[in-house]
């Protein structure tokens, strides 16, 4: 598996757990099934979003303007996810907020797009 192949399933792991932290209601924040941190998540996340981000600066294959709307996105979600991380609390409504951006889904939407373009054979 390449450095982004596993980013990639770093930030779709960290979103599925976002989604599942969300529907949980917490009000405050806990450890999660198996003691997961949805911490943990969002740092896996931001890790992930760092590998890729390198990929496609270096890639010369990816379309300027793709490259650019990529490099954006990703800098406001990982902005969101860090502005989360800074909190003492991390609540459901907090993590279902973010979840429901359209930053968000234009971030995931455009990495599952360079995923099939570019890593998937």
């Amino acid at each position: 598996m390449t450095d982004q192949s596993n980013a990639i399933s770093q930030i779709e792991e960290a979103y599925e757990y976002m989604l599942a932290y969300a529907a949980q209601g917490k009000s405050t924040e806990g450890a999660g099934p198996g003691g997961a941190s949805i911490r943990d998540f969002l740092a896996n996340f931001l890790k992930g979003a760092k590998t890729l981000e390198a990929w496609v600066e270096g890639v010369s294959a990816v379309a300027p303007e793709v490259k650019d709307e990529y490099l954006k996105a990703s800098s406001l979600v990982t902005g969101v996810i860090n502005m989360m991380l800074e909190k003492d609390n991390i609540s459901s409504e907090i993590v279902d907020n973010a979840n429901a951006l359209m930053a968000t889904r234009h971030y995931l939407t455009l990495v599952f797009f360079l995923d099939k373009m570019y890593l998937e054979s």
